[in-house]
């Protein structure tokens, strides 16, 4: 088969690691991977520990430009970000159930300790995790720079430090930091004769 990356090369059968099949390509070093050939490699490996909280944040469905056809199907493929801290994202074709790697990538997985997750990668409800994930880091990035990093820190431990409390203190809590004067406004009252359920 031609390679999908660099249309020059030729894949050629390969392992990565002595042990996982593939086919890399004769010119640019890229990597062709099966999903069954990486499932039966998975068996034999020891759980990796990921060095971020989570696997990837983005999963880019349509990107005409840069996108890689299938060299199998010809379909266009899927690329999928494998951490929070690095652009570098795989290829996935659905219809083949196979993954492409740039040269370099597959020790870059190992090195984020992410490379015996991939499977988890390519689920639906991975992806769904990756939208939640991605929407969570932009609203908070969003705090910092209209608040700034040093306030928003203080914030943080200030919420967590509310959340730990009865829902009858961290309503008085919350007024007590929101109002003007809150021992002089009558909502205030409202909330401190509330006897408890």
């Amino acid at each position: 088969m031609q390679c999908t990356s660099c249309n020059t090369g030729h894949l050629k059968p390969s392992t990565l690691d002595t042990t996982l099949t593939c086919q890399t390509c004769s010119n640019c070093g890229g990597n062709w991977i099966k999903l069954e050939d990486y499932i039966e490699w998975l068996k034999t490996q020891t759980p990796q520990q990921a060095v971020v909280d989570e696997i990837g944040v983005e999963v880019d469905t349509v990107e005409s430009a840069q996108a890689l056809l299938c060299p199998e199907t010809g379909a266009i493929m899927t690329k999928f970000r494998i951490t929070s801290d690095t652009d570098h994202k795989i290829d996935w074709c659905n219809k083949s159930s196979s993954m492409w790697l740039d040269k370099g990538e597959w020790q870059l997985l190992k090195n984020k300790g992410v490379a015996d997750k991939l499977n988890q990668i390519f689920s639906s409800e991975y992806q769904q995790e990756i939208i939640e994930q991605t929407t969570r880091n932009s609203r908070e990035m969003m705090m910092i720079n209209k608040i700034g990093e040093e306030n928003y820190s203080r914030l943080k431990l200030v919420r967590t430090w509310l959340h730990e409390q009865s829902d009858e203190n961290k309503a008085l809590m919350v007024s007590f930091l929101v109002m003007r004067d809150p021992f002089m406004d009558k909502a205030t009252d409202k909330i401190m004769d509330k006897k408890p359920d």
